[in-house]
């Protein structure tokens, strides 16, 4: 049963491997998608599906990946790959120079180390870069009015980081069979993890790249009549009324402002005291309040379709975050 589950898993993420490339490549939005940005995502995913091939290899042939080269390899060339793609997504002005060879050097001790030593010396690197992840997560929450999403993340790299440092130590220990087992399942749990991130929250990716370009980098709004736009914005939601279009993204509305998304998002962030996503929500239900109000006639579903929520499961999601009732409570309240 175990090596049935396993192998779908790693059947699920060697797909899920291509399809987020491809998605990242052609389809998700962002100013750091550079070359670098992209052969870094590329290379990652191709080490990550590598080792899952050699697991696959291992339940289906009994051969013993950790007894080979080529496997511990990618067990130390995962970790600055890791970080290699982090940094160019996440830092818009970091760039690579000879000194950051350095983080490729423990690939070296990969050919005398013994796998006794090398194998939880590869999994210590990988803690440590999950838990740089997670100090550099936690830093933007000076830049945040609401704390909630990148918390989870937060969390999650944190466990992962811990779990990660566990399981290389017990690697000499337990049988290999389970460390093969529970390191496939857990890359297609990290995987089915940001699938479900990028689903549920489309613009994630921008946002936290936003917000650590404004901690770390230079201000972006530095050439620009800060007031003027924040005006410009306000005139696009309120009279041209963007906000019912439910395709809106920062990107779209960086475009009509004539601004970037790095600037929108500045701009929205010390403005607002918010993100685009979370501005966006605020703007929307103010307005079905408004409408609540006013039209004691129209549909909670009419209501939520005009100002641009997808669904009406997402606007009463929403509209009781924000106001702690229902729509239908909250029109009753204001009769």
């Amino acid at each position: 049963m175990l090596n049935l589950v396993s192998t779908l898993n790693i059947g699920f993420s060697l797909v899920i491997a291509a399809v987020l490339f491809i998605c990242f490549l052609f389809f998700l939005k962002g100013e750091n998608k550079t070359p670098l940005t992209l052969t870094s995502c590329g290379l990652f995913l191709a080490c990550s599906a590598a080792l899952q091939v050699e697991h696959l290899t291992f339940m289906q042939f009994g051969a013993e990946p950790l007894d080979t080269l080529y496997y511990r390899a990618l067990l130390f060339l995962a970790p600055p790959l890791f970080y290699f793609f982090c940094r160019f997504l996440l830092f818009s002005d970091y760039r690579f120079k000879t000194y950051s060879v350095s983080h490729f050097l423990p690939f070296c001790f990969v050919w005398f180390l013994p796998r006794e030593i090398a194998v939880p010396f590869a999994f210590v690197l990988g803690a440590g870069y999950c838990l740089w992840m997670s100090h550099v997560i936690y830093s933007l929450k000076s830049h945040r009015r609401r704390f909630e999403v990148e918390f989870f993340f937060l969390v999650v790299f944190s466990v992962f980081a811990i779990a990660v440092l566990m399981f290389g130590f017990s690697a000499t220990y337990v049988d290999s069979a389970y460390f093969y087992h529970f390191y496939a399942n857990g890359i297609a749990l990290a995987y089915m993890l940001v699938t479900a991130a990028l689903v549920i929250y489309p613009d994630l990716l921008n946002e936290i790249t936003d917000v650590v370009s404004m901690s770390y980098s230079k201000s972006t709004l530095t050439n620009i009549n800060v007031d003027k736009q924040v005006k410009r914005l306000e005139e696009l939601m309120q009279q041209s009324r963007l906000y019912q279009n439910e395709n809106l993204n920062l990107s779209r509305l960086a475009e009509a402002m004539e601004l970037s998304s790095h600037q929108l998002s500045e701009l929205i962030n010390t403005r607002f005291g918010m993100n685009f996503s979370q501005y966006l929500r605020d703007i929307r239900i103010k307005e079905a309040k408004e409408l609540l109000k006013n039209e004691p006639d129209a549909s909670i579903l009419s209501i939520s379709m005009e100002t641009g929520f997808k669904s009406q499961s997402n606007f009463y999601a929403a509209f009781k975050d924000i106001t702690g009732m229902s729509p239908g409570a909250f029109r009753k309240s204001v009769d």
